[in-house]
């Protein structure tokens, strides 16, 4: 056990001890993580969107009755703007028809459902952003690993070609090869994931390269384990925390990568329901002017979504800190 740094001349600072000491690491992050009140709120902001995407669309769609790409004739007002949110859609005499279909949170230019459709857009935003980020981090990981262990030839070819990688704006570039391969899902996380590897193998290949001539790894090159089995044993395990702060923080970038993409309509192919379409649907058709709902509901998901996951990497982060047992 380590003394504080503040002992000199004979004389020794009163030292504070830890209460986490000899807690387990796991006990300890538990600790701080449940005490970081912010990123709990996140957490379970993501895990709630997570079910209304994967259970709570079907079942929004079958009590309402409205498929996410259903239109309604009625459900735009006579001079053809959207209902606002809490209407009943139009009757013949122009007024709203309380027995008619009752749309939560408004209609969209088409007559569509808002609710039914922001609650499967959230689907494609959260597939792409999270799908992207594991095919990124997934190429970062392998590459990074290759450079940092071997190092030499291997190192070199594969930072230089991270550093060519990270010197092109990879926006300009990525909305180039969207519109080459065209919309899609699918080459949406294709895209996306071909312009964010080089961060994680950056961040691999560093890590690794401190790591490999620890006693750890000595040891186990002494005792005869294979390359493989030493970078999968005992060197991936110390880059789980890491990764795992950082792909939080790229999902968020991505999800905005991919409602930029799909902004422009070179993301989700129409008509699948997605926020960055539903945010362009109010925007250029100059909807918000009149009806500010149509592009404020799918940015606020997009706004609050990022920043939960922001606010969820930030609070890994700081449980995941090697804190000194002696301060």
């Amino acid at each position: 056990m380590s003394v504080s740094a503040g002992q000199n001349a004979g004389l020794t600072d009163p030292v504070t001890v830890d209460p986490t000491l000899g807690v387990s690491f796991r006990a300890r992050f538990l600790r701080r993580l449940l005490a970081d009140r912010a990123t709990i709120v996140a957490a379970v902001f993501l895990v709630v969107l997570l079910l209304l995407a994967t259970i709570g669309a079907p079942i929004a769609a079958a009590l309402t009755g409205h498929g996410s790409n259903q239109q309604f004739f009625n459900g735009l007002n006579l001079n053809g703007i959207p209902l606002p949110p809490f209407s009943h859609e139009i009757g013949n005499n122009g007024q709203p028809n309380p027995h008619g279909a009752f749309f939560i949170l408004g209609t969209d230019r088409l007559g569509r459902d808002m609710l039914v459709r922001l609650l499967y857009g959230a689907r494609a935003t959260l597939a792409v952003g999270i799908g992207a980020t594991a095919v990124a981090l997934f190429i970062g990981l392998v590459l990074g690993m290759i450079a940092g262990y071997f190092g030499g030839k291997l190192d070199a070819v594969i930072s230089r070609g991270i550093e060519t990688a990270m010197a092109f704006p990879s926006m300009l570039f990525a909305i180039g090869l969207a519109a080459v391969l065209g919309a899609g899902l699918v080459n949406s996380i294709v895209v996306i994931a071909l312009f964010s590897w080089y961060y994680p193998a950056r961040i691999v290949r560093n890590a690794v390269l401190a790591l490999r001539g620890e006693q750890f790894v000595e040891a186990a090159r002494s005792i005869g384990l294979g390359h493989f089995t030493i970078m999968r044993r005992h060197l991936l395990p110390q880059l789980t925390a890491p990764l795992i702060v950082y792909a939080t923080g790229v999902v968020a970038l991505n999800i905005l990568f991919e409602a930029g993409l799909s902004y422009l309509g070179l993301g989700v192919r129409p008509p699948t329901p997605d926020w960055g379409q539903m945010i362009a649907d109010g925007v250029t058709s100059d909807l918000y002017r009149q009806q500010i709902w149509v592009a404020l509901i799918p940015g606020l998901a997009l706004v609050f979504t990022t920043l939960a996951f922001n606010q969820l990497g930030d609070g890994l982060r700081d449980a995941f800190a090697v804190r000194g047992s002696i301060r």
